[in-house]
């Protein structure tokens, strides 16, 4: 069996070695086709990964911008939020099968504070998610967001469409940006949480 350990580095993905790369004129595609290599090799900003990842409407825009713009250096809410996140992972382990870019995000969305936390921990098992171990009762408005959301990445349903992320009554802007967040991780894995620039490098 052959096990891949190849990384990327800033070096193999390089604008002005890539084929749309036009000397003078720069890159000629309207989205970076190597955004997730870029991504991994930690040369992309939060910018371009929010902007380049979603279907664009002027409403869509306006709280995409609003989420770039709150962007602190780290995709977590709080340093407590991405150790929460870690301990969960470590308690849980590493299990191939169950261990998906789609489970990462439900678990980055369901750490985001701790009675969230404390109301969705029992949701996640050895062998994925089970989300009717979650306490609903008299869960907040912000916190049922979230929780909707992430059932909805993880089962690939359509509970939270992009018509409701850009409706500001529907969905909170702390909130929006959480989940922004956490659907990036489940296109492009758990590299993007490494993202610390809101402009990337060329």
């Amino acid at each position: 069996m052959f096990i891949n350990t190849f990384q990327y580095e800033p070096e193999h993905v390089k604008c002005k070695n890539c084929a749309a790369f036009v000397k003078g004129k720069g890159c000629t595609e309207r989205v970076c086709p190597w955004l997730a290599e870029r991504i991994k090799a930690g040369t992309a900003g939060y910018r371009e990964a929010v902007m380049d990842s979603f279907p664009r409407n002027p409403h869509m825009d306006a709280r995409l911008h609003t989420a770039v713009r709150r962007f602190t250096g780290s995709l977590f809410l709080t340093s407590v939020h991405r150790q929460r996140m870690e301990r969960l992972k470590t308690w849980l382990g590493y299990r191939r099968r169950r261990d998906t870019p789609a489970f990462y995000a439900v678990m980055y969305l369901l750490t985001a504070n701790e009675e969230l936390y404390d109301r969705t921990y029992n949701c996640f098992r050895k062998h994925g998610l089970e989300f009717d171990y979650a306490v609903l009762r008299d869960m907040s408005p912000h916190n049922y967001t979230l929780f909707s959301a992430a059932r909805d990445i993880y089962t690939h349903t359509s509970g939270v469409m992009v018509s409701d992320l850009a409706d500001a009554e529907v969905v909170d802007t702390l909130a929006f940006s959480l989940i922004v967040n956490a659907m990036l991780v489940a296109r492009y894995g758990c590299s993007v949480l490494k993202i610390s620039n809101r402009e990337g490098r060329k």
